[in-house]
């Protein structure tokens, strides 16, 4: 949700829990991942307005504002300040926006793939084309949305905008090149710019053809580097995108078995073995370390010392056992990606910890959701992509049955997204009964001989007119829209 226009607001639906045609269709219900890719959207959009209560606070001032630690945060009427106040309460911020955008690009090209198609018959190359992130089409919906925000909700603009995105979209070149462009800001500020905004959106990527691992990392890579190029980026989005969608093919795989368990159990703890095998997957099998280190010894923009070091932190932030080990108030650091991964992974491990305590008295999914994301965003930082992040892997993993009502009810907007949503998942489970995925799955088999075009690249840069500085005043005096609640953060 952006900066709206108060007196010209469009009205929608009151928030409804059930949405129409998913969860309330007993066939659709039967199948479980849909739960699971509901519970991925909606917990993302959960954690994104959670967090704004406290993002950029440090935990002193936030243990000032809410001395009960035992307490949870209150939803929606958390404390305002200057800041969060622009949003309306329980309402999600760019984070979430970010995500809807991607989710619009995909149903923009497969619009256009149906209007062609009336004409004239598609290749099988050109079909596989609509399960890609199409950069310019994503570039056209970001510029707007910076620009104008969402007009059905009468924003005026996108408000939060990151550093590193604002200095992409206001380069006079991006809706030509978004990706060049995204390079060329990379190489210009030192190859040091790895914020945690490319990460933030990128949940929704897992969800397009989840069966076919190779295109979700192809999507992930594509998406990422449209605004940010630094391989710490991309290797976050890449283990993200892969550890989501490695949930949702499973639960794809084994809903059959899954009906017959629960016929038999009046309990389903099913979500607990996800999150013991995900734990394992991180600290024992190595598939994750070893995509890294793949990928950073495939570039050859970085220099060796600084690969080893990226490598070392990447396996320190994944590795996470406390809050105190991530740090995520350091005003010096609070956007960087490795953080706002680690602390997704520490979310999950604190909800199997919780869950295990005898101490523990409610270990219904739906309070321990709400309980580590109250942990989580008492660490402050920005805590909203934190929690926007951590909010969409938990999700995936207990499903939107399982999310907090109450908070879901308290999104002002819910009945808008619904509609998206109704949408996205109509294409996605199009694709899956036409025989459109191909099954793949990435392991620690194959991740090395993927055909990946952006590998062994350098620092060249093939487009000379950024060597002219008047051709990008934009990029240097566009950091402030005319509107004051748009400037980038």
């Amino acid at each position: 949700m952006s900066f709206q226009n108060k007196d010209n607001i469009k009205k929608f639906e009151k928030p409804n829990y059930e949405i129409k045609g998913l969860t309330d269709n007993k066939e659709i219900k039967k199948r479980s991942y849909i739960n699971n890719i509901l519970g991925m959207i909606y917990g993302n959009c959960l954690g994104d307005a959670y967090g704004l209560s406290t993002e950029f606070l440090n935990k002193e001032q936030i243990k000032t504002l809410y001395p009960n630690k035992d307490e949870f945060i209150d939803f929606p009427d958390y404390i305002t300040n200057k800041h969060n106040s622009r949003w309306d309460k329980g309402d999600w911020t760019d984070d979430t926006d970010q995500m809807i955008l991607i989710m619009q690009s995909f149903l923009n090209i497969n619009k256009n793939k149906k209007e062609l198609s009336s004409s004239s018959s598609s290749s099988e190359e050109e079909e596989e084309n609509y399960n890609r992130i199409n950069c310019l089409e994503f570039a056209k919906l970001l510029n707007n949305w910076v620009e104008n925000g969402f007009s059905e909700l009468s924003d005026q603009c996108g408000m939060g905008l990151g550093q590193t995105v604002g200095s992409v979209v206001f380069n006079d070149h991006f809706l030509k090149n978004p990706t060049l462009v995204s390079k060329y800001v990379w190489l210009n500020h030192n190859k040091s710019m790895a914020a945690n905004g490319s990460l933030m959106r990128t949940s929704i990527i897992s969800v397009m053809d989840f069966l076919n691992q190779k295109i979700v990392l192809e999507n992930a890579i594509d998406c990422c580097r449209i605004t940010h190029y630094d391989s710490r980026c991309i290797i976050s989005c890449i283990v993200y995108t892969h550890i989501i969608s490695t949930i949702l093919k499973n639960k794809f795989n084994n809903q059959e078995e899954e009906e017959e368990e629960e016929e038999e159990e009046e309990e389903d703890n099913n979500h607990i073995k996800i999150i013991e095998n995900l734990i394992k997957q991180i600290d024992q099998n190595g598939l994750y370390e070893n995509i890294a280190e793949f990928h950073f010894n495939s570039n050859k923009m970085v220099d060796e010392n600084l690969k080893q070091d990226y490598l070392k932190q990447f396996n320190t932030y994944m590795r996470a056992k406390e809050w105190v080990d991530l740090e995520l108030d350091d005003p010096t650091s609070i956007g960087y990606v490795y953080k706002c991964l680690g602390s997704s992974i520490l979310t999950v491990r604190k909800y199997l910890q919780y869950y295990k305590d005898k101490k523990t008295k409610d270990k219904s999914p739906s309070y321990l959701f709400r309980k580590v994301l109250n942990e989580l965003i008492r660490e402050g930082g920005d805590s909203d992509t934190n929690g926007a992040v951590a909010g969409a892997l938990l999700g995936s993993i207990i499903g939107y049955s399982n999310l907090p009502k109450d908070m879901l009810l308290e999104m002002p907007n819910k009945s808008w997204l619904d509609i998206q949503v109704i949408d996205f998942f109509n294409l996605v489970d199009s694709r899956i009964k036409n025989s459109k995925v191909n099954h793949f799955t990435i392991d620690n088999n194959n991740f090395n001989k993927l055909n990946l075009s952006y590998l062994n690249e350098t620092d060249s840069n093939p487009n000379v007119d950024f060597l002219n500085p008047n051709l990008n005043q934009k990029s240097k005096n566009s950091n402030k829209s005319e509107n004051e609640n748009c400037i980038i953060q």
